[in-house]
């Protein structure tokens, strides 16, 4: 039929179906590390009970970030691009690039690469699937030599043994998948029949005309490349086992010869020989007299038949008949040469040697024979020569126990399926037993009406002469059988020359159609008893290769293939030890590699009644089953081989697996492995332009998995800030913009979230950044400073804005650890001996910690005072969020925040250092808060805004949704630029705690912390302000008060007051936060007054020392010129 399939290996714009259609599975189901098994619960097909269990087993953590790269490679290099290299499959080891161990199935790179040369244009499918048949092969050869050496270790043997079988099964379905698609060309297994005979015109031998029949007709050409399949396979076998050489004598019966012999000479057998032993040599003997060979001889002529029963099994007639002249029975090979040197119906390698005879020779033979003896007349007879000889060596295999495989050979000439069927000893014996026969009666069938519509009457005349001089013979034969099977024989040979073949105890004993016939090899007794002792692996891969031949790709694809993927490969529903699905890692391969071979071969078909439908489900299911092996790529480590196979997912399929990819290798890998994943994908995702692959596809995937990131509480705002670096990885390739405002909203939500968002912020700026981009982030932002482009050169402003805003958070977090340390180290000091040695330690070092608190009380106040946030996009020069929203077209707009509880200081230490967020700890108490904060909204705003404008402004609290649990959504709908305006008001008080709580005069709503916001940029940024001005305010304010503590006398910082009571500023203030930082500013003014009355005091007590030892020193002078002038006035007094 002409349906259109949407191919992503071939595929044309807009044939494959819109993401909407494909099931998008949020990634935020589940705060946990994904898994395959994760993968696939996200599908939707395990039952909630085992989701629970599954996302309780697996802990979310966040990604750490490497340090910033050393090897100077800078976010601003040059990316190569073009056609992804050869080697970039990483066949050797795929897990060194992606995290994860070593690779143990090495069939997985090997059928990676095949894919990569397809999308590189070097192999088509067909032989794509050639090579990954060759894979299996050689990878089940690989594992039984590895089972030969583990004899003594019987488990172990057994599963390389199951391992190896699994993948025979699976190579042979690859061969099915060639000789059923990969050849399209009708002609193909039947070949041409051969050139035309040089002289004779368009006159066409039979095994010509039968190459047209299969030509013609589909199930017959179908049935044909089944059989040449099997075929196939079966010559697989026989050149893969070593087998014993025949003699040149193995074929002759000596030993009999001798026993007739000695028989002879004494004058007849004795003993048991009398009876069982043939007494004449020719070819019939045994089965004309239904004795046996001597045992030797017996022997010899099973091992021989059983050997040109394999050979013909395998479609290889010349051998088969080489065989027998070399053993020494030319009759034998003429008997099998009635249909010509190759088969009657040669497929396949067979057919492509027949057709190489020379015309001349073989091909003017056969078609000279068959204008004589009448076309197809000959072939009939010898078909049915065959039948007999199979009957009567069947019946005497049935008497004496041996001669199986004699029977089994003529049958399978005669279509005889019944005699075929007791030498079956596999599955796909059986099948080739009754496809054989089946395919042969049919064209034979074909054949002979075609004669008997074309022959003339001189023709018929000539065949009824025929029939008249063989038919007196056959009868004659006959009158001496009083048993009238030999009557019947005849009865049947005349028939056949009436054009009678295939004879009714052929066609009754075969199914009337090719699809029947199937289903009773399956059935068969034989095939049921092959199948009891194969693996489940060889089982499940029969059932496969069924689907396919019968064409039933829906009911493959969308019942059996999905449950054995989903359930294990099993029929039961249960899965592993902890409820995931244990399917084994090949059966994903191999479906997905299906999918894709359905895909490009153009054979995912559906029924014509409901072909939409089936259509969509068929398609929908192979991208399921494709996305199901990616996650185990995930899995195991092999994230080179991930884009590979993501570039045929439909967009949505393929946006969430890669975003389930980025999560796992947040939660597990390194910013090197991230880097990794992110430039292989987009390698590809460049090159590979089919179906809905669009230009800049890695950068859409990375900036979804970050938008996303935003919506999860799983790892709290420490994830969020490491999964800003998908958006870095491609800053040199046209995503810095993209990065510039990822990063800048996650710091408004950061700067609203408390201590938390600071720890979160700190991370982003200080090690996400710099190493996903590889360079330092001021670099970063004068690069992006100097685009040229406005907007980023704004966003750029901001985020140098929040950069330095953070910096002052977590520089008063660091010295606030110092101060109390000092502060607790004083007083334990002070409290043992307050003018000890200790306790003067603690005053220098809170001296020597004031001094250093200085610089940075001034760099923030240098921040309130430039308005440094008012950079912010959104807000802009002239301020004010309402005017702003108003001018930008954007109403009505909505502001819709997540809040959780702000417990303040008993806030929890993993929320104090961003690895959660605060949530509520009952679902009771979540809906009381909604309650409560939804009533309080609501008064505050018929108190803020007038009659006229309430309108405008709709208020909506309650819990948030499930993937956010513990949480409370607000959604403000603003219509006026008066609404935004107090929206963002009211939000700044319920954040501040100071919303008045409905029916209480004093109580208020308790203080929030903000885990996302979704408003326009003017409203996000005014609520921005509204908290950080005021908490960097206090902070100052705390500043003062420990520097004078720390006995600073001097006024640093007092202009803290004056900006605070600017009207831009005060505006932003709560009460309760100005009668904080008042009563801060009163403790640093007494404090600083106390240690000036302390210096005073102690400079006035230095100057009262200073003087009076002045004194002390002038009446010492005194007494010295007293002692002077005695001594000299009694020297004088002497001399008188």
């Amino acid at each position: 039929m002409d349906q259109p399939f949407g191919n992503p290996l071939f595929a044309a714009p807009g044939l494959s179906p819109s993401p909407a259609q494909n099931p998008v599975f949020s990634p935020a189901t589940f705060g946990t590390a994904p898994q395959s098994a994760v993968g696939m619960r996200r599908l939707g097909v395990l039952p909630p009970s085992q989701l629970q269990a599954a996302a309780a087993a697996v802990g979310a953590s966040p990604g750490s970030s490497d340090a910033a790269m050393d090897d100077g490679e800078g976010y601003m290099d040059e990316e190569e691009g073009g056609q992804p290299p050869a080697d970039s499959l990483a066949v050797a080891s795929p897990g060194a690039a992606g995290g994860g161990g070593s690779r143990e199935r090495p069939e997985e790179d090997e059928f990676a690469s095949v894919l990569g040369a397809v999308m590189r244009g070097e192999v088509d499918a067909a032989e794509a699937i050639r090579e990954y048949a060759a894979i299996c092969r050689q990878r089940a050869a690989s594992l039984k030599e590895l089972a030969s050496s583990q004899l003594q270790r019987a488990a172990r043997y057994m599963s390389l043994t199951e391992q190896a079988e699994e993948l025979e099964g699976e190579a042979a379905t690859w061969q099915l998948l060639w000789f059923l698609h990969g050849l399209p060309r009708r002609d193909f297994p039947g070949g041409s029949g051969g050139g035309f005979v040089d002289g004779a015109g368009f006159s066409k031998t039979t095994r010509q005309r039968a190459s047209d029949l299969l030509f013609s007709d589909g199930a017959l050409n179908r049935c044909a490349r089944t059989v040449a399949w099997l075929e196939f396979l079966a010559g697989e076998s026989l050149e893969s086992e070593h087998q014993a050489p025949l003699a040149s004598s193995d074929g002759v019966w000596a030993d009999t010869r001798r026993r007739l012999d000695a028989a002879a000479a004494s004058r007849g057998f004795a003993g048991r020989d009398a009876v069982a032993m043939v007494t004449e040599l020719d070819p019939d003997a045994p089965t004309r007299q239904r004795k046996q060979l001597q045992a030797d001889d017996a022997k010899d002529e099973e091992r021989l038949m059983a050997r040109v029963f394999r050979l013909l099994r395998a479609g290889r007639m010349r051998e088969a008949r080489e065989l027998c002249e070399l053993v020494g029975q030319p009759w034998r090979a003429a008997s099998l040469g009635g249909g010509g040197s190759v088969g009657p119906l040669p497929l396949g390698a067979a057919a492509d040697e027949a057709d190489a005879m020379d015309p001349a020779g073989e091909q003017a033979q056969d078609l000279a024979t068959e204008v004589e003896a009448g076309a197809g007349l000959l072939r009939a007879l010898w078909r049915w020569s065959c039948f007999q000889l199979a009957e009567r060596a069947g019946a005497a295999a049935e008497a004496s126990g041996s001669g199986l495989h004699e029977a089994a050979v003529y049958a399978a000439l005669s279509c005889h399926v019944a005699r075929v069927l007791p030498v079956c000893a596999s599955w796909e014996d059986c099948c080739w037993a009754y496809l054989r026969c089946w395919l042969d009666a049919a064209v034979d069938a074909g054949l002979a009406a075609q004669q008997q519509g074309e022959e003339d009457g001189e023709a018929l005349a000539a065949a009824e002469a025929a029939e008249g001089l063989v038919g007196a013979d056959l009868l004659a034969a006959a009158a001496g059988d009083s048993s009238g099977a030999a009557a019947s024989a005849a009865q049947d040979g005349l028939a056949v020359m009436r054009g009678g073949w295939p004879i009714a105890r052929v066609r009754e004993v075969l199914p009337p159609t090719f699809e029947e016939a199937l289903q009773a090899a399956i059935s068969s007794r034989q095939a049921a008893a092959a199948a009891s002792t194969a693996a489940p692996a060889a089982t499940r891969y029969r059932r496969v290769q069924a689907a396919l031949v019968l064409g039933q790709v829906q009911e493959l694809v969308c019942r059996t293939l999905v449950q054995w993927i989903t359930q294990g490969g099993s029929s039961s529903a249960d899965g592993g030890a902890d409820g995931a699905p244990a399917c084994p890692p090949g059966l994903m391969r191999f479906g997905a590699h299906l999918a894709l071979a359905l895909w490009a071969l153009n054979i995912a078909e559906v029924a014509e009644g409901d072909a939409s439908a089936a259509y969509d489900q068929v398609h929908d299911t192979l991208q399921r089953v494709l996305q199901m092996y990616i996650f185990h790529l995930i899995d195991t480590g092999a994230h080179k081989l991930v884009p590979l196979y993501a570039c045929h997912l439909r967009a949505g399929l393929r946006h969430t697996t890669y975003q389930i990819f980025f999560e796992q290798l947040l939660a597990q890998g390194t910013m090197e492995e991230c880097r990794a994943a992110y430039r292989m994908a987009d390698e590809w995702f460049s090159f590979w332009r089919h179906g809905d692959v669009v230009p800049g596809e890695a950068a859409l995937i990375a900036d979804k998995a970050a938008q996303l990131s935003r919506l999860e509480t799983g790892g709290g705002p420490l994830l969020r800030a490491q999964s800003a670096r998908w958006l870095c990885f491609g800053a040199a390739a046209g995503t810095g913009p993209a990065a510039l405002r990822h990063a800048n909203l996650l710091c408004r939500e950061f700067a609203l979230g408390a201590t938390g968002g600071v720890a979160a912020a700190s991370v982003l700026l200080t090690e996400v950044l710099p190493a996903a981009l590889g360079t330092s982030l001021e670099q970063f932002l004068s690069a992006m400073g100097a685009s040229g482009d406005a907007a980023v050169e704004a966003d750029a402003a901001e985020l140098r804005a929040w950069a330095l805003y953070f910096e002052y958070e977590s520089e008063f977090a660091g010295w606030q650890a110092l101060y109390v340390a000092a502060a607790d180290a004083l007083q334990a000091a002070a409290a043992e001996d307050p003018a000890g040695a200790a306790a003067e330690e603690a005053r220098s070092r809170l001296a020597a910690l004031a001094q250093q608190t200085l610089p940075l009380l001034a760099a923030m106040l240098d921040f309130l005072d430039q308005r440094s946030l008012d950079c912010l996009v959104g807000w802009g020069e002239g301020g004010g969020a309402a005017a702003l929203a108003a001018a930008e077209g954007g109403l009505p707009a909505e502001v819709a925040v997540v809040l959780g509880p702000d417990a303040g200081a008993d806030t929890a230490p993993e929320v104090q250092q961003g690895a959660a967020f605060p949530s509520y700890d009952s679902l009771q108490e979540q809906q009381e808060a909604a309650e409560a904060l939804q009533a309080a909204l609501q008064a505050a705003a018929a108190a803020l805004l007038p009659p006229a404008e309430q309108q405008q402004l709709g208020v909506g609290a309650g819990p948030a949704q499930e993937d956010m649990p513990g949480l409370v959504a607000v959604v403000l709908p603003c219509g006026s630029p008066a609404a935004i305006e107090a929206a963002t008001d009211l939000l700044s008080a319920a954040l501040k705690g100071a919303l008045p709580l409905v029916g209480s005069q004093d109580d208020a709503v308790a203080p929030l912390v903000v885990v996302n916001v979704d408003a326009p940029p003017a409203a996000s940024a005014a609520l921005c302000r509204a908290i950080c001005y005021p908490r960097l305010a206090l902070k100052c304010a705390a500043l003062r008060e420990a520097v004078a503590f720390m006995g600073h006398s001097r006024a640093e910082g007092e202009e803290l007051v004056e900006l605070v009571a600017a009207p831009e500023l005060s505006a932003l203030f709560s009460q309760a936060e100005l009668a904080e930082l008042l009563q801060c500013e009163r403790a640093a003014t007494v404090l600083q007054m106390r240690n000036s009355e302390q210096q005073a005091g102690a400079l006035g007590g230095q100057q009262q020392q200073e003087q009076q030892g002045q004194q002390q020193g002038q009446q010492q002078d005194g007494m010295e010129a007293g002692e002077e002038g005695g001594e000299q006035l009694g020297g004088e007094a002497d001399g008188q």
